[in-house]
């Protein structure tokens, strides 16, 4: 009976878990800088390309984008000039979180 109803428990969780569905919701990419172009204002686009070949993609920034510094939250002036400093632009790297279902990027990162 014991074996019967391990079974039963197994089989159960097994069956959640198939049938719940997994969601991607952000996809991040890592560019290098010099590959980047930061929006002009607070609302606009960010453009990048994921590698050589691909295309260039522009996607939105908001007023709730994230501009990260050396780990730390800064506005995007702030973030322009310290992206602008940076000497090796092809060796350094930024991160694009890009939100899929809002089409907007959620943050840019940078470490310098």
């Amino acid at each position: 009976m014991r074996i019967k109803t391990l079974f039963i428990a197994a089989l159960a969780t097994v069956s959640f878990a198939a049938s719940a569905q997994s969601y991607i919701i952000s996809q991040a990419y890592e560019i290098a800088v010099d590959g980047l172009r930061l929006p002009g204002n607070v609302v606009g686009s960010v453009s990048f390309k994921d590698c050589d070949a691909c295309e260039t993609q522009t996607v939105r920034v908001t007023a709730d984008t994230r501009y990260v510094l050396n780990n730390r939250d800064v506005s995007l002036v702030d973030f322009k000039k310290a992206v602008k400093s940076i000497v090796d632009k092809k060796s350094n790297i930024a991160t694009v979180i890009h939100h899929l279902e809002s089409d907007s990027i959620v943050a840019v990162h940078v470490v310098k």
